[in-house]
């Protein structure tokens, strides 16, 4: 079938790089769901769907007529394999009982892998002077298959790009005998007109002291001023909400019948907010002395 368009054999071969990736995808979404959420398949399994797809492309291949269907099926399916063992490390399984025991919907997006995968084969075998045809079937799926083998550190890497050019001040207060046990950042949009990170302190009960935690928010200083944010919001779950000022532009907000206060204040070019439980308004205060400049790669190491 040498006679085939470059069109038919790229449509061909997505139909069988389609039917080709569904057992192996199952088979992926089955084990990464069940028991190797954040490991990979162990080798046997590894090898045992390797072959399979394998097998399966070229079986295909053969029967749809492919130009050098042996060689087609046998890189396809490897590049079947790779990428959809990637998108099985990057796209999680929902939990099942959001759709029951197939996990259904990561199937056809791990489908997505043989329907790219095989006819990049296909084709490339059909031009094999130019070297960046070639290049493709090789770079795509080994960079998939390696970018989602480093999944953790280019989420890392990831997440400390964000933190640093948020536009929000890197700063956080070192609070003694706290643990940061959460930060957040906020983008522009979604929640606040104005970007920032929200980080959670937790102080472990003793038996000379209750549990506590403090939430800080801090915002660019463009954000607004302490006074307007603490006016801002003057009744929350029907408790009713008053503010107070305090030297120096800070300012204190406390609820009828409740134990939280908030702080609101200026800390260098930053618009920052205490919100505390188990903890006093001097408590607060005291903290606010604490703000220190912080790396970004200290922030995203925070779960």
């Amino acid at each position: 079938m040498h006679h085939l368009s470059t069109k038919a054999v790229v449509g061909r071969a997505a139909l069988i790089g389609l039917a080709t990736s569904i057992p192996t995808a199952v088979v992926f979404a089955y084990i990464r769901r069940e028991e190797f959420d954040e490991i990979p398949l162990p080798p046997a399994m590894s090898l045992l769907t390797l072959l399979l797809a394998m097998i399966l492309g070229t079986v295909g291949a053969r029967l749809a007529g492919l130009p050098r269907w042996g060689a087609v099926g046998h890189v396809g399916g490897s590049a079947t394999w790779l990428l959809i063992g990637a998108l099985a490390v990057l796209v999680p399984v929902p939990e099942p009982e959001l759709i029951g025991s197939l996990p259904a919907l990561v199937v056809p997006v791990y489908v997505v892998g043989g329907a790219v995968g095989f006819p990049l084969s296909a084709w490339s075998f059909m031009s094999p002077g130019r070297w960046w045809a070639v290049a493709l079937v090789v770079v795509v799926p080994l960079g998939a298959w390696g970018a989602a083998q480093h999944k953790p550190q280019i989420l890392a890497w990831w997440k400390v790009r964000s933190f640093e050019r948020s536009g929000v001040p890197l700063i956080a207060p070192a609070l003694r005998d706290y643990e940061l046990v959460s930060v957040t950042l906020n983008a522009t949009g979604e929640q606040e007109p104005e970007p920032s990170t929200w980080l959670e302190y937790w102080r472990d009960a003793t038996p000379t002291r209750g549990f506590s935690e403090i939430q800080v928010t801090v915002w660019p200083s463009a954000a607004g001023t302490p006074r307007d944010s603490c006016l801002a919001v003057t009744e929350n779950l029907e408790v009713r909400l008053h503010c107070k000022t305090l030297p120096g532009d800070r300012w204190v907000r406390t609820g009828d019948g409740t134990s939280w206060v908030t702080l609101f204040a200026r800390s260098g070019d930053a618009l920052v907010m205490l919100n505390g439980s188990g903890v006093t308004e001097a408590d607060l205060v005291a903290a606010l002395s604490t703000f220190r400049p912080i790396s970004a790669a200290d922030l995203a190491k925070a779960r």
